[in-house]
């Protein structure tokens, strides 16, 4: 849902580093969103490494992820889209209402409440984020996150054209790719962490006892 929110951005009447700028902002409210996700999860992730749980959610999120690209059929898009329909569709009339302002401040808030739409590589990084031990590690991965989409994304705001049907296509086919990856990732890290269940209890000591 981020490419076509993108380009349809409103175009301010000013000169082209203002454009620029704009789009800029837009992607900050994106990368702000992204960092209070991350925060969430990572206070997530630090609780569930107190009780002992990390591991088990790693190997179940792997799991999860890879059932997801293997299964991840028409049906069950449709399905997902119904439950979320209320939900986007209450963000995109706010969104819409946005849309109709040129200032940079409306620009910034639309990148904010683009944050919360569906995306696949959001909730992927989500899933990786709430591996960390809390909140600042979990702000951190998300923020990169959001900073490593802003050149792509700048450059679909900036001329939709700039991005070719091949470069899309490629992108589309690569996510899965991704997806197992960052599935393998997590099952692996989760094993670790339940054959050195203390360790993350020791680096929670070490920080405590430094303070």
């Amino acid at each position: 849902m981020c490419g076509p929110i993108a380009m349809a951005l409103p175009n301010p009447d000013q000169p082209m580093t203002s454009l620029f700028v704009s789009r800029l902002l837009y992607n900050v409210g994106r990368v702000t969103t992204y960092t209070i996700f991350g925060a969430l999860v990572g206070l997530l992730g630090h609780s569930l490494s107190i009780n002992g749980w990390q591991s088990d959610i790693s190997i179940l999120s792997g799991i999860i992820i890879i059932l997801f690209v293997l299964f991840n059929t028409q049906a069950v898009q449709t399905k997902i889209n119904h439950r979320l329909y209320r939900f986007t569709t209450y963000l995109k009339k706010s969104l819409g209402s946005i849309m109709q302002k040129k200032s940079f401040a409306s620009l910034y808030f639309i990148g904010v409440l683009n944050g919360f739409l569906p995306c696949g590589f959001v909730y992927l990084a989500l899933a990786g984020a709430a591996s960390s031990h809390g909140v600042l590690e979990g702000m951190s991965y998300m923020a990169l996150f959001g900073l490593g989409t802003i050149p792509i994304m700048l450059m679909m705001s900036l001329s939709g054209s700039f991005i070719s049907i091949k470069a899309r296509n490629w992108v589309q086919k690569a996510s899965p790719i991704v997806a197992i990856v960052l599935a393998l990732f997590l099952i692996q890290r989760g094993v670790m962490l339940k054959e050195k269940p203390d360790a993350c209890c020791e680096r929670v000591e070490k920080s405590s006892s430094i303070q």
